[in-house]
């Protein structure tokens, strides 16, 4: 995964694509027993004598694996493509393309995509979002080269892939790299591929033989996991990879990443259209930490125990309609893109709620804007006349408004005052964002709340701030930065 954005499970272990997405990079991956020098004995012993039948037995695997490996060294065009998913539900997919004259790097996920186009001379870097696209010329000198680095890295590289196998086959000798005998038939998307599985454990490699295949004793990497897992299911016929697996334990906990080959095509690239709006990096840096907090945001979303109030809330703050489809749940899910919808003025994305809600967001639309207009996709005639009482009669407003206001009318005064002892909350995760701009900080119990639509320009501060439990009541924190930007909204 990227480096430079936070994925919790992806950003401690990073997998480079070789021979058609194949699991394996020597420098990238940890054991819990480090071996010192002068300690081969009977250990060393073991890397290098395995039982015969076992030796023999595992050939096929063993080789399925190299021809594997070596399968991209026989082009210089390609496009390859594949689906990836991790244990903690992050989600992205990447497609990659090359030929003698250029290459071409896409990474999609559900909060933005980046662009990657290469040719001699030239390096552009594109970040878009659904509601934006920035790109860039990429210099020698630039902040984002790192990042580049990361990309280019997906692509087919000869000398690197030559340097794997070599690695590899040091791994195996080592004893490092141990094939399971059995293979399996397996069928992916209709091709029949063989499943080998093979264990990767750095712990049986002694100080001397990291560092014959590059590897730094001190890294950090060395304490995740004793021993990663594979499978890898190779179509005989091609020699591709079709799915590959990884499990392994993040430190005692159970993690794991699937991967689905979706496209690929050897000898031939596939066109590239290279970018000409170019914008400035300092605005492309701007634009890349906003994409970073958002990422952060993700990333606490996928492991808070309220995932769907927590992604609805993300949703709605950064207008993304992308992160709605995430949510299981139907109503939370239709809520998210109600919301989202009105936040951008999109009426377009009223279709993407169920098709009994998809009347009431037409309606939204015509109360918020006083525009009938909103409503000719309406086919169900109550509800068409609905939409149009909203716009004509001033007395009328959408019945989800009139739920909300029914609701806050039922409440006692004196209930909305809260005692001293009354805490709301206790931790910040007590805490979510609400209302159809997601400016209310309120306890997890409202984050259904539903508001009327009105932006207000103050609003565009809260990316600045963060919701929280502040004195036992939940409210968004006053830093200096979001209490500058609300002085320069206010003035």
């Amino acid at each position: 995964m990227d480096k430079n954005v936070l994925y919790p499970i992806l950003s401690i272990l990073i997998v480079v694509l070789v021979a058609g997405a194949v699991y394996f990079i020597a420098d990238m991956f940890g054991g819990t027993e480090i071996h010192h020098e002068g300690e081969e004995g009977h250990e060393g012993e073991q890397g290098d004598g395995h039982d015969e039948d076992h030796e023999r037995s595992t050939e096929e695997a063993e080789q399925l694996f190299f021809e594997a490996i070596r399968k991209p060294l026989e082009y210089d065009s390609y496009i390859f493509a594949y689906e990836e998913k991790a244990s903690n539900g992050y989600t992205d997919s990447v497609y990659i393309t090359a030929s003698p004259e250029y290459s071409y790097v896409r990474k999609e996920d559900a909060i933005f995509t980046r662009e990657l186009f290469l040719a001699e001379n030239t390096t552009i870097l594109c970040l878009e979002t659904v509601n934006k696209k920035v790109c860039s010329n990429v210099v020698q000198n630039s902040t984002f080269n790192p990042y580049v680095y990361t990309m280019s890295y997906l692509l087919y590289d000869h000398d690197r892939i030559e340097k794997t196998e070599e690695n590899n086959e040091l791994l195996v000798k080592y004893g490092a790299i141990l094939f399971e005998p059995e293979i399996h038939d397996k069928t992916y998307d209709g091709t029949e591929c063989k499943e080998i599985a093979y264990t990767l454990d750095y712990s049986k490699l002694t100080i001397e033989q990291m560092r014959v295949i590059g590897m730094d004793p001190k890294s950090p990497e060395l304490l995740l996991s004793k021993e990663y897992n594979f499978t890898l299911c190779i179509d005989p016929e091609t020699k591709e990879v079709l799915h590959k697996s990884l499990t392994y334990l993040n430190f005692g906990k159970p993690e794991s990443t699937e991967s689905l080959t979706t496209q690929s095509i050897w000898g031939e690239a596939a066109e590239v259209q290279f970018p000409e709006d170019m914008g400035e990096e300092p605005f492309m840096q701007e634009f890349y930490l906003a994409l970073k907090k958002s990422q952060e945001k993700y990333a606490k979303c996928l492991i808070d125990e309220n995932f769907e109030s927590c992604i609805r809330s993300e949703a709605i703050l950064s207008r993304n309609e992308r992160l709605c489809e995430l949510i299981p749940d139907i109503d939370i899910r239709d809520g998210c893109y109600l919301n989202v919808a009105l936040e951008k003025g999109t009426p377009d994305l009223c279709t993407y709620l169920s098709e009994e809600l998809q009347a009431d967001c037409y309606i939204e639309f015509a109360w918020k804007y006083k525009d009938t207009s909103y409503c000719s996709p309406i086919q169900d005639s109550a509800k068409l006349q609905e939409c149009i009482s909203v716009v004509t009669d001033p007395e009328e407003e959408p019945v989800i408004e009139e739920e909300m206001e029914e609701t806050e009318e039922s409440e006692p005064e004196e209930e909305t005052e809260l005692e001293p002892e009354e805490a709301e909350c206790s931790v910040d995760s007590d805490c979510v964002t609400a209302g159809c701009s997601s400016h209310l900080c309120v306890p997890t119990s409202l984050s259904d709340v539903v508001t009327t639509c009105e932006y207000l320009e103050e609003y565009d501060c809260l990316p600045l701030s963060t919701c929280g439990c502040v004195d036992g009541q939940c409210a968004w924190d006053e830093n200096q930065e979001y209490l500058n930007c609300l002085d320069e909204k206010a003035s």
